[in-house]
């Protein structure tokens, strides 16, 4: 049996198609464009059923629970829960936890049983500290790059560009410059300091996320590319190899 797996973010949708726990494929798109036409163009057709996660809108959801049943696959939706295993949800109403955060959180679990910080660096760089007996005991939620120069582009004026990574972020010759070189200096930065901190607490520190590869060169840490659809794996029961 291939396993679907799909977790749905603010910013991609990331996907991998596993079979007796080997991933055979895996990939990703952008949310703000997905259809119905991309799904079926882009997700293998061989999936017999689909385990799916999603802090994106309903109406994102119902678009790939509509491709699903145009298949005939059985769907199934991982949502945030109280505990998992010895992993228990530190959040006070629990369901408030998005369940890419949970996820990432479970799966960080599987990979060491010391005190961990899940960084997941994504629009938001999120921090999660889990205790060595698996009590989630708080986050620490910042804008990234992105979502900083979007809101400077919103509320402030005469600013236009359009968004892009840079390469060599070096004080900007132009408004536009200057204030994607700043957001990008300010998250990473930020992203160092909390992690630098959580160290020195005695944390391990795990990072996930579009961006968190870089910080974790840097700062020779742990990057796990797919932790979050790792987690999902163990939730919904399945393996990976």
């Amino acid at each position: 049996m291939a396993e679907l797996l799909v977790d749905m973010g603010n910013a991609r949708l990331k996907w991998r198609l596993q079979e007796q726990g080997v991933v055979q494929c895996s990939g990703a798109m952008l949310v703000s464009v997905l259809s119905l036409g991309q799904l079926q163009a882009d997700l293998p057709e061989s999936a017999s059923v689909v385990y799916w996660a999603s802090v994106a809108s309903d109406e994102k959801g119902l678009c790939l629970e509509n491709w699903a049943h145009q298949k005939n696959t059985p769907c199934h939706q991982i949502t945030t829960q109280d505990y998992w295993q010895d992993l228990s949800n530190g959040y006070q109403q629990p369901q408030q936890l998005g369940v890419d955060r949970w996820l990432a959180m479970v799966a960080a679990r599987q990979y060491t049983q010391n005190a961990v910080c899940v960084v997941d660096c994504g629009s938001a760089i999120t921090f999660d500290y889990v205790s060595a007996g698996g009590l989630h005991e708080g986050s620490y939620i910042i804008p990234g790059a992105r979502l900083m120069s979007q809101a400077l582009a919103r509320d402030t004026a005469q600013i236009n560009f359009t968004y892009q990574t840079l390469e060599d972020v070096q004080p900007g010759t132009s408004t536009a410059q200057a204030v994607l070189a700043g957001c990008s200096q300010m998250a990473h930065y930020g992203a160092f300091g909390l992690v630098r901190e959580a160290q020195e607490r005695g944390y391990e520190i795990l990072l996930c996320g579009g961006d968190g590869l870089v910080i974790a060169n840097d700062l020779g840490l742990t990057y796990v590319e797919q932790l979050v659809l790792d987690g999902l794996a163990q939730v919904a029961g399945l393996h990976k190899h």
